[in-house]
């Protein structure tokens, strides 16, 4: 986190060991080094460290969690640290909370608290005072669920939640981590009630933050939320919600079947918008991100960066090329020509670069000529 000209991070050495949350200033106090030493303006260190943990940060104080200093994911010793982000000092702190919290803490205007996950399977909720401390008795958990009912396999979630309109999207782990359709699922948090609105089961686990848009609410009145799951091949799914649903959008999934203990198992999934193959078929450990066009950016463990962008629905001349007349056993010739691709998101994109058309001799017959999309 980047706030004042200050750069804000913490880092890990092990699940028990000390590690440090770290303030440093983004000056460049020698430009003519590429690389240089740089000292923290502040620091403080924890048990067990920061893992994942983002922060959240304002001019007068800065919200950040803690590992649990211990192995597995039992152990109620993690923090919820308030800090001066000019000085590091402690302001307040909430101690004892579940197991490791690895997700960044999110503020949220609607309903005036910030928002973070736990390992240890838990959404939780605090309010801050203007005096720079914790509302009292402001702690709200909500535990999250994957069908397994074991604090051994607790529902974990690394999930930042994305919040919007009185609802928070978080990806929750399985019972089995790595193990395919195990309970994990995306989770629909009813914010005013503070519950489980509802869960969509996935293949894999979706660790990473979802990517939301509110495009489409004045068409349809839905909030469309894109995860990836971190298994192998590592779908990107979506979720379509709006306020008061309290199940899945039945029209909006995926029918999904798998070998169970107990024989083929036939369930239904969160819509699939995109499985990467062959070699880009990898686990998925990157939150979506979007450009001004709608084009979605990501990369997963086969080490690709890969592009998904809206379907072209027509190819427009929108410039003619230089030359128009041609001689017979003449070839065309492109130079001064635009094509433009029409999206379905209503955008256009210059595809010039990317459009194929015969090399082949023109004949007397040929009074036009084909230009297609070659994106191979």
């Amino acid at each position: 986190k980047v706030k004042n000209g200050y750069l804000y991070t913490g880092f890990w050495n092990s699940e028990t060991g000390n590690a440090n949350f770290v303030c440093l200033s983004i000056t460049d106090e020698d430009p003519a080094q590429s690389k240089e030493s740089k000292c923290a303006s502040w620091y403080y260190t924890s048990k067990g460290g920061f893992y994942w943990a983002g922060a959240y940060v304002a001019d007068d104080f800065l919200l950040v969690g803690t590992d649990d200093g211990g192995n597995g994911y039992t152990s109620q010793t993690s923090r919820l640290l308030l800090l001066d982000p000019a000085t590091g000092e402690l302001l307040d702190s909430w101690d004892g909370l579940n197991a490791d919290i690895r997700s960044t803490v999110v503020y949220d205007a609607g309903t005036d608290a910030y928002y973070f996950t736990s390992k240890g399977g838990d959404l939780y909720q605090v309010r801050t005072n203007e005096d720079g401390t914790f509302v009292k008795g402001s702690l709200n958990r909500l535990h999250l669920d994957n069908g397994g009912n074991d604090d051994n396999t607790p529902p974990m979630s690394t999930s930042t939640p994305v919040i919007h309109n009185g609802r928070a999207y978080i990806g929750v782990s399985g019972v089995s981590q790595f193990g395919a359709y195990s309970g994990h699922n995306m989770t629909v948090v009813d914010l005013e009630n503070f519950s489980i609105a509802y869960t969509v089961p996935t293949q894999g686990y979706p660790q990473t933050s979802g990517l939301l848009t509110t495009a489409y609410e004045d068409q349809d009145g839905y909030a469309y939320v894109y995860f990836f799951e971190n298994y192998t091949p590592g779908k990107l799914r979506v979720l379509r919600d709006k306020p008061g649903m309290t199940e899945v959008d039945h029209t909006y999934t995926t029918m999904e079947t798998y070998n169970g203990d107990s024989g083929e198992v036939t369930i239904e999934t969160g819509y699939v918008l995109f499985t990467p193959s062959g070699a880009q078929a990898q686990y998925a450990i990157c939150s979506p991100i979007v450009d001004g066009e709608g084009n979605i950016y990501f990369k997963n463990d086969s080490a690709y960066m890969m592009r998904l962008s809206s379907r072209v629905t027509a190819l427009e001349i929108t410039r003619q090329p230089e030359r128009t007349v041609y001689e017979i056993g003449e070839t065309f010739d492109g130079a001064g020509m635009q094509v433009t691709a029409l999206l379905a998101n209503g955008m256009t994109r210059d595809v010039t670069d990317y459009v194929k058309f015969t090399a082949e001799p023109l004949t007397a017959e040929d009074t036009e000529i084909t230009v297609s999309l070659d994106l191979t």
